[in-house]
């Protein structure tokens, strides 16, 4: 019985080392290849025709079967020379062959542009978790919800030629109150879509990317209507991943019915079921600024942490019977049950990158013990970077793909303790280190040995983040600290526990808000975060690599002289940013793609105003928080000397308490009553104690200079503001004009119509309306650009901000053409994303973001084929 239960190590005989010499570089090279042909694709701006990718992938197969018989039979003087760059370009071209085929099947799908608008049936399948959204309507009788579908069949629609229609939808649907939608449900119903399409800003994640890497074709609604929603019979049946993902909806609802606060119940339910959608908005910008948001996602340390509790358990109750260790060793049983019970709750939580990596990382070192190997962790590192991508060639595209490895690279690479070690070793070990070597100082080992790990991991995710995300946490390791413990070892633990008794989902609650008022403390300290601007990819690049080789063992003096190329990310140079400093004299202006509503920033070489703010969203959030305070970050604005609000209409103020709150503004000017809720609630909303925002009525009139650059404000007037009752909205609109030392203008004219357009002739004239750059009035709509008015203004280029078919028709037709039959560039945010324009003159009539950045998911949003 002793003997069974002893621990059983291969003999020294068999033990199977990594492949030496040539055969460890051909391996390392082949993987290298594989993940730069998998990047070499997705950096295409078009797709390649389908013939490219067969023969890739044919070269590619027949390069590494040459590659194998050449290691064989070819003489040895020759082989490291031809075999490293046979293998690098065959699996290179493997990856690349593949992955473009795996991208056509996609962009081969496609909605047909003139069903757009058109109501259409469909019979769906539900998939994945359905996100409630707030309430589209006042009475509360419907919910919103987001849904992903699989199409099961359309009824009455045809493709165009050479296309095939989407399988795959995203909806966002008024469900019936007393109904809840569940994954693999069938329904029947009749729809609104669209093609994907997102907004393309600088600093901001292309919507269309997302869509594009779930496979998603098709997004709209599901119309309105008692006869819109029907049961179907179809996929009465669910699959495996439909009943894994309704026991991920019940264990949802029953947490919030349980657990009474929204913030502790999001956590335990993205830590259960990796549904992080369930944390709130707040409670993100809480957890980024502390730099702890990856311990409340289901990330490859709580994989691998259930997989030792797995271990552990398997290998104490296996070595209890002798029988069943005489048929197979408790070690090695407690190696796969390890490895499955990882796998069973990465499928649980949604299989995010993060719990690929580590499940595929606990195979390959079960493997490799079971069959006495022992590979360096470069190697290892490398094939489980390979086998995701494998899996999924768009991993690579994703900022937790880049977080996760570089930290476990960084792990390995320092000697911390290895995942073999943990799920495949001895269990009991720490418990006997503490044993012998006393409690307290087991505890100072840990927590040293803690501070060690996130010293490291901070220090090489720094560069990542600045550039994912524009920012890091200067409290991270603090955080950490605190944060890895808690919620690792024990509200991790609880928030599965709970699954099979509840009553553990109190204790996590309660040790979730005891957590969470620590990292707000940190969050709310003035440093907390350092914030950069979006850097050039080959800075990005040499940053990465940098911090990798600070973090690395070895001699200090060596390491040091990586300092230097962390510097242009942390201090870009203003020549290498997205939107460099004007020089004194001249400006710089962005008009964001905000959709449906008005955005734009006006630059000088010291000063910054930011004009509206665009809409907020009736599913909740708005364009402040998601588009405007990411441009901001990505060009490097930190501070707003004026925030000019043109109107009180939703699209041009919905976002502007949330720029406010997170970016220090000096002053505010705008055309709002005294009563409005940014006026009213500035005070208690604004950063403690550390900006005042004095409120200025817009009125004609006003002037100011900035760096050599002359600001005006040409409407409304005094006597407008004073009959503000009696006047529309649009009526009121702030008109700004800024012009540079040489003569270079922009007319900002928010949403003013016809009769503010003769008013302004009529008090201006024509020479004050002048200008070199117009952003269209009121989106482009018929009521506004008055022939009269164009003519005065003699624009050269203009740029319409307005929302994909939005609902109001803009821009008019009949407005469109009237600009081209007088010559006038026009851009639209639709078709361009942001546009940048520089009063000197270096970008002509400007630039479209979306052309710089366009890769194959932007295909979507065009219907441009592939």
């Amino acid at each position: 019985m002793a003997r069974a239960m002893a621990v059983v190590q291969p003999p020294e005989a068999r033990v199977r080392q990594a492949p030496s010499g040539l055969g460890l570089w051909l391996w390392v090279v082949a993987c290298l290849g594989w993940l730069l042909g998998v990047a070499w694709q997705w950096q295409s701006v078009r797709l390649a025709p389908a013939a490219w990718f067969h023969g890739g992938v044919a070269l590619g197969v027949v390069g590494l079967l040459a590659g194998v018989w050449l290691e064989w039979r070819a003489p040895l003087r020759w082989r490291r020379l031809v075999l490293l760059p046979v293998f690098a370009l065959a699996a290179a071209l493997l990856a690349w062959g593949s992955t473009g085929w795996r991208a056509s099947q996609v962009l081969a799908q496609r909605w047909p542009s003139h069903l757009n608008g058109v109501d259409v049936w469909a019979v769906l399948k539900l998939e994945g978790l359905p996100q409630p959204l707030p309430p589209a309507g006042t009475e509360g009788r419907a919910l919103r919800w987001r849904l992903d579908a699989a199409v099961l069949r359309w009824e009455g629609v045809q493709p165009e030629p050479g296309w095939r229609l989407p399988e795959h939808l995203t909806l966002y649907a008024d469900w019936p109150a007393f109904e809840t939608p569940r994954a693999g449900q069938a329904w029947r119903m009749r729809l609104r879509l669209h093609a994907p399409d997102g907004l393309s800003n600088p600093g901001v994640n292309s919507g269309t990317r997302s869509a594009f890497g779930r496979g998603v074709r098709a997004v709209g609604q599901l119309r309105p209507g008692a006869d819109s929603l029907q049961p179907a019979g179809d996929g009465d049946a669910p699959s495996w991943q439909d009943r894994i993902d309704r026991w991920r909806q019940g264990v949802r609802e029953a947490i919030l019915q349980r657990v009474p606060s929204a913030r502790e119940a999001g956590v335990l339910t993205g830590l259960a079921v990796g549904d992080q959608a369930a944390i709130a908005s707040g409670d993100w910008d809480v957890l980024r600024r502390t730099g702890v948001a990856h311990a409340v996602s289901i990330s490859g340390a709580h994989v691998a942490m259930l997989g030792s509790l797995c271990a552990a358990l398997t290998r104490r109750l296996w070595s209890r019977s002798s029988r069943l260790c005489h048929w197979l060793p408790a070690p090695t049983a407690a190696l796969w049950v390890a490895v499955l019970g990882a796998a069973a709750y990465a499928l649980a939580s949604g299989g995010g990158v993060p719990a690929q990596r580590t499940v595929w990382t606990m195979a390959l070192m079960s493997a490799l013990r079971l069959l006495g190997g022992a590979w360096p962790w470069p190697l290892v590192w490398l094939s489980c970077a390979t086998l995701v991508t494998v899996w999924d060639p768009f991993a690579l595209m994703q900022p937790g793909f880049w977080l996760s490895f570089v930290a476990v690279a960084v792990l390995m690479s320092a000697g911390e303790r290895s995942l073999e070690v943990a799920i495949a070793g001895n269990p009991a070990q720490s418990a006997s280190l503490r044993g012998v070597r006393g409690p307290w100082r087991w505890l100072r080992d840990e927590a040293m040995a803690l501070w060690r790990t996130q010293r490291l991991v901070s220090l090489a995710l720094m560069p990542l983040s600045l550039v994912c995300f524009q920012q890091v946490s200067l409290v991270s390791v603090v955080a950490n600290l605190l944060a890895v413990p808690i919620f690792g070892a024990l509200i991790t633990p609880l928030a599965l526990a709970g699954t099979v008794f509840p009553p553990a989902w109190d204790v996590a609650a309660a040790c979730t808000g005891l957590a969470f008022q620590g990292l707000q403390w940190l969050s709310d300290l003035p440093l907390a975060v350092w914030a950069a601007p979006s850097p050039p990819m080959w800075v990005a690049i040499v940053a990465v690599l940098a911090s990798f080789a600070l973090a690395l063992p070895g001699p200090w003096r060596w390491r040091s002289l990586a300092w230097p190329f962390l510097l242009p990310l942390l201090c870009l140079p203003e020549p290498w940013r997205a939107l460099p400093q004007p020089a004194s004299g001249q400006f710089a202006a962005v008009a964001m793609d905000v959709g449906q509503g008005t955005a734009v920033l006006v630059r000088t070489a010291q000063h910054s105003l930011l004009f509206d703010t665009g809409a907020s969203l009736p599913a909740g959030g708005d364009m402040g928080v998601r588009v405007v305070l990411p441009v901001l970050q990505a060009l490097g604005v930190r501070r707003l000397d004026a925030l000019l609000i043109s109107h009180q209409d939703n699209d041009h103020v919905g976002g502007a308490l949330s720029v406010v709150r997170a970016v220090p503004v000096a002053a505010l000017r705008s055309s709002l009553p005294e009563d409005h809720a940014l006026l009213a609630r500035q005070p208690d909303r604004l950063p403690s104690g550390t900006w005042t925002l004095p409120h200025q009525p817009c009125a004609a009139g006003q002037a100011w200079t900035w760096d050599g650059v002359r600001f005006e404000v040409l409407h409304p007037t005094q006597a407008d503001l004073q009959n503000r009752q009696r006047l529309p909205t649009n009526a009121l609109s702030c008109v700004l004009r800024v012009q540079a030392d040489g003569g270079q203008s922009l007319l900002l004219t928010g949403d003013i119509e016809a009769p503010q357009e003769q008013a302004l002739l009529a008090r201006e004239g024509a020479a004050r309306l002048r200008s070199t750059v117009l952003v269209v009035p009121h989106h482009g709509s018929r009521t506004s650009s008055t022939p009269a008015f164009l003519a005065a203004v003699q624009a050269q280029a203009a740029v319409i901000q307005a929302g994909r078919r939005n609902r109001y028709g803009h821009p008019s037709p009949p407005v469109v053409a009237r600009y081209a039959a007088l010559g006038v560039h026009v851009d639209a945010t639709p078709a361009c994303g942001a546009w940048l324009w520089q009063s000197d003159g270096s970008w002509g009539a400007g630039r479209c973001w979306r052309a710089q950045t366009r890769r194959l998911w932007d295909e979507a949003s065009t219907n441009d084929g592939p």
